[in-house]
């Protein structure tokens, strides 16, 4: 269901996209403050289109796949926002907008004709679990991006003759220090929405964990993160080996939240 503020959102992105890869492609610093007043009113209208549809459904807007979606990418493009500061941070945004404009189509395309909303999507402890994760995941997905430029810059600089991206990409030093820095973030706020699950799990079916597969796969995936992270402080673990285990985590958070639910049997909504 279309309506004022997610067309306007839409625009604000596009115009903002174009920005930035101009920005991207041609280094011209000065179109830098234009691109980001277009991307802050993007975000401002999105979050508004997100708030609006949510105090009139009497939910939290992340009911479906579709929702959760559209949501999550508002808060990745937020936490862009603020470390997009740091020098060539521009080639992110020119990966994260046309995503962030996709969701908004696709949810404003379906919403309005989806099914009713399950109970235990409703008051409780659902009001601070469903927030903890998607923030952990919009984080771990600003890690995943930011390991990605680190691999991709990492073969330009050892090219005899760096191409294309040595000039438009992030420093090897920026790309690390922000995926740890997004995997520090992502993993406390997972660990935060796995305690908090248990917790609604017991309130609703007596038990803190009943290894559903949804269960068992963000135990597996939040393994994996805790490893990354005590590789990194303990090992030495950075670059390259460091990028890899985010970009494997990342996979393992979509099968998670996405693979999980579409394979197998489980009481999750999704």
């Amino acid at each position: 269901m279309w309506n004022v503020l997610s067309e306007l959102a839409v625009v604000f992105y596009a115009v903002a996209e174009i920005y930035f890869v101009v920005i991207f492609l041609s280094k011209k610093s000065k179109t830098r403050t234009v691109a980001f007043l277009f991307l802050l009113l993007g975000i401002a209208t999105h979050g508004f289109d997100l708030l609006v549809f949510g105090l009139d459904q009497h939910r939290i807007p992340a009911a479906n796949l579709i929702e959760t979606f559209s949501l999550v990418m508002w808060v990745i493009l937020a936490f862009f926002a603020i470390i997009a500061r740091r020098d060539s941070m521009e080639a992110m945004g020119v990966i994260l907008i046309p995503i962030a404009i996709l969701s908004l189509i696709t949810n404003a395309i379906t919403r309005g004709s989806a099914a009713g909303v399950e109970p235990l999507l409703r008051g409780g402890w659902i009001y601070v679990h469903i927030p903890l994760v998607i923030l952990s995941m919009a984080s771990l997905s600003i890690a995943f991006v930011s390991s990605l430029m680190y691999l991709i810059q990492e073969r330009q600089l050892k090219s005899k003759h760096p191409a294309f991206f040595y000039h438009r990409l992030p420093s090897l030093e920026v790309c690390d220090d922000v995926s740890y820095k997004s995997l520090w973030a992502g993993f406390f706020l997972l660990t935060l929405g796995i305690l908090t699950g248990m917790v609604w799990s017991k309130y609703l079916r007596g038990v803190y964990w009943s290894w559903d597969y949804k269960e068992v796969w963000s135990l597996v995936t939040w393994a994996l993160y805790a490893l990354l992270l005590h590789g990194r402080m303990v090992a030495s673990w950075r670059g390259r080996k460091a990028a890899y285990l985010a970009i494997v985590g990342f996979a393992l958070m979509l099968f998670t939240f996405i693979g999980v639910t579409t394979i197998f049997q489980s009481y999750h909504a999704f």
